[in-house]
């Protein structure tokens, strides 16, 4: 094909805009590996939950922050779904101090051994009834804090400060923006209450399962699907239009950069594209030349910044608080096939330009 000998004998040039292509790719990729980080960041134990939908006080505007469930609304909707379909979860924002005296915060989720609200234990053991002094941590937790499974950790919410022990290790995910914790249900109350029983809130949210229970509602709670709870975390809405924002203006000027590049190309093969017509090529074989050049560029731009992209992430996740940054293979497969779209879209200014050539012109100007 002429657009591919054409790339072969002018390397240097080629070489220049797919370098140009690749920064431009890295950067989309980057703004959205972000966006997939924060995501994670923001509630991906949520995600994690063994449930279909998340029960909420009425009152609370789907806000785990704001909701309280009293001991008769748990008990109300467990004899609705049943124990083994339902279970209560208690959330609350707590501080830590840890390994090298640095004070730091974390999600601390009240739940009961046995029910669906337990999480899977990596490392160490499952909390049981009598580990009222006990947690099981998320291993993000023990990398920002420098602890390990079986060191002592101090917990501190307004004036009052507990000592805890690390029992487990999880692989939950963080809640909020801060890894996740999780105690019995009774310290939870305690730690957040003063005081555990009948008298208090018995839970924050109740995680439910079963086909049917998204959209359920009682008097005094409403349940909705993890979806729809994950949306509503406090900060997602504007942090997801943020990201989305950015991955639209990178498409964009990546399509318009490829685009111009290409563009200014054409206009310096005037004269080539005059012969050619002469001798009778169609303006679309032409055309497709230059398409045949965008994709042949595009594509091998795309293919070095995906694996530049993953091993910055690599590089990041070594320092001791990376920046939230993650890639799934969707992320990879979406973000790829976008560029290379763009900068066919970016082509198209060529494609008019092509077919304004008129041959004879074109000879003449070049005599």
């Amino acid at each position: 094909m002429i657009g591919l000998l054409e790339i072969r004998r002018r390397k240097l040039q080629f070489i220049l805009i797919a370098l140009i292509v690749t920064l431009i790719s890295y950067l989309v990729l980057m703004i959205n590996g972000l966006g997939v980080g924060l995501n994670e960041q923001a509630g991906s134990a949520l995600k994690n939950f063994d449930a279909d939908a998340i029960a909420y006080s009425e009152r609370a505007g789907l806000s785990v922050i704001r909701s309280e469930l009293s001991a008769e609304l748990v008990a109300e909707i467990r004899q609705r779904f049943g124990d083994e379909s339902s279970a209560p979860l208690g959330y609350l924002a707590a501080n830590y101090q840890a390994a090298d005296g640095e004070i730091d915060s974390a999600a601390f989720l009240g739940f009961e051994p046995g029910s669906i609200g337990e999480p899977k234990v990596t490392k160490g053991r499952m909390l049981t009834a009598d580990d009222r002094d006990g947690l099981l941590v998320d291993r993000s937790f023990l990398r920002y804090s420098g602890l390990d499974v079986g060191d002592a950790v101090r917990v501190s919410i307004r004036l009052v400060e507990r000592d805890y022990v690390i029992i487990g290790e999880t692989n939950e995910g963080n809640f909020f923006f801060q890894p996740s914790v999780y105690l019995l249900r009774s310290s939870w109350q305690e730690l957040k209450y003063g005081k555990s029983g009948s008298d208090v809130p018995a839970a924050s949210i109740m995680l439910l399962k079963g086909k049917g229970t998204a959209g359920s509602r009682g008097s005094g709670w409403i349940a909705v699907d993890k979806s729809t709870a994950f949306a509503n975390i406090e900060g997602v809405s504007g942090q997801q239009s943020t990201v989305q924002a950015l991955r639209v203006f990178g498409y964009l000027i990546g399509g318009l950069v490829i685009g111009v590049f290409f563009y200014v190309l054409t206009l310096q093969k005037i004269g080539q594209i005059g012969v050619l017509k002469a001798v009778g090529a169609s303006s679309f074989f032409v055309f497709r030349q230059v398409l045949l050049q965008v994709l042949a560029i595009s594509i091998a731009g795309v293919a070095i910044a995906i694996p530049l992209a993953w091993l910055t992430n690599r590089a990041l996740q070594q320092v001791p608080n990376p920046v939230p940054i993650a890639f799934t293979t969707g992320t990879f497969l979406v973000t790829s096939a976008l560029l290379v779209l763009m900068a066919a879209i970016g082509a198209a200014f060529s494609g008019r330009q092509v077919a304004k050539v008129d041959p004879i012109i074109a000879l003449g100007q070049q005599q």
